[in-house]
């Protein structure tokens, strides 16, 4: 999580500058837990009300925090650590670190990637945030694909203690192991992706789980209401402890082969979007965005809500983290 475990007093002693390009709902989670972890942080959006929102919605946050006991130090302090800029080559300059956070279209971010290459030194490292946009694509915009990774935070950033770190075909051992090393000292839990494959590791799982999910709603076996409650009452709840992989060696192995032979054939191969995703796009049914999806977020559901208590939820698991850690 982007909690630093120092007290305010050295909130400030990182050298490193870190900036953030796109300061939406992602890019200011990332920035948010640099400065907490006391990194100096410039936060890039062409747009000057998304640069205020933005600071608005950290502050928010930190407060959130501080009172839930998980902030170190005081919010003001740590939101002394950020700047924020509306020009490019202003917000990248000196900077140590850029990581990109812009809308999830290739040619958006390659022209970013090239634009932050002009203007930084040769030993930045650029990182992208892109779920799964390849690497190596964006890398290849830039004359040193070498300091060229991928880091796929989660939302939200600074909740969210997992990021996913991406070698490109040509990102160099150096690169990793410096964006590992920032992230780990910003409180993160990074996981190296080795090869560069769309998806990495969360998306990859988590959208093998909503194929199967939609097919289950879209064939009449349950609704989506039963599908999401046995994956949050069942699957969920151990998940934070147990994941998978460990979950097949405490079945065991051979129980894991016995139970795939049967149910692998049976489950959705599907190579593209089902009929009823397709036929939801098509009226318009895109959920909060419109109002209504798998469910009506107008009638039954409140997406605010919702948000809510994701996060509260997932702070309550860092407090008990943190208190297990002090008193062991």
């Amino acid at each position: 999580m982007g909690v630093s475990r120092k007290n305010h007093g050295e909130l400030a002693r990182h050298e490193e500058k870190i900036a953030v390009v796109g300061s939406g709902l992602m890019g200011r989670g990332i920035g948010q837990s640099f400065a907490t972890a006391g990194y100096r942080v410039t936060l890039i959006d062409l747009n000057q009300k998304i640069l205020d929102f933005a600071v608005e919605q950290i502050e928010a946050s930190l407060k959130t925090l501080e009172k839930a006991g998980l902030l170190k130090g005081k919010s003001g302090v740590v939101l002394s650590n950020i700047s924020t800029e509306s020009v490019l080559s202003k917000g990248v300059s000196n900077s140590s670190f850029v990581f990109e956070a812009v809308f999830e279209n290739v040619d958006t971010k390659k022209d970013v990637f090239k634009r932050v290459e002009s203007f930084v030194g040769p030993e930045t490292v650029i990182a992208s945030n892109t779920t799964a946009i390849p690497i190596t694509s964006l890398a290849s915009a830039t004359t040193r694909p070498e300091r060229v990774v991928g880091a796929h935070f989660w939302n939200p950033p600074q909740l969210m203690r997992a990021v996913e770190v991406t070698k490109g075909e040509k990102t160099s051992s150096e690169t990793v192991g410096r964006i590992v090393s920032i992230l780990k000292n910003a409180g993160k839990k990074p996981a190296v992706v080795n090869k560069d494959v769309p998806g990495q590791i969360g998306i990859r799982i988590l959208y093998a789980m909503i194929r199967e999910a939609t097919w289950l709603v879209e064939n009449g076996i349950a609704s989506a209401d039963d599908v999401d409650s046995v994956v949050k009452e069942a699957l969920g709840t151990r998940l934070e402890v147990v994941g998978p992989l460990e979950l097949s060696d405490l079945s065991g192995i051979d129980l894991v082969e016995s139970v795939a032979k049967i149910l692998y054939k049976s489950l959705d191969s599907s190579q593209g979007p089902q009929e009823l995703v397709k036929n939801m796009v098509k009226r318009g049914e895109l959920g909060i965005k419109s109002g209504k999806g798998f469910y009506n977020w107008k009638k039954d559901r409140n997406a605010q809500e919702t948000i809510r208590m994701r996060d509260e939820h997932i702070i309550k698991i860092l407090k008990e983290k943190n208190a297990s850690k002090e008193s062991s």
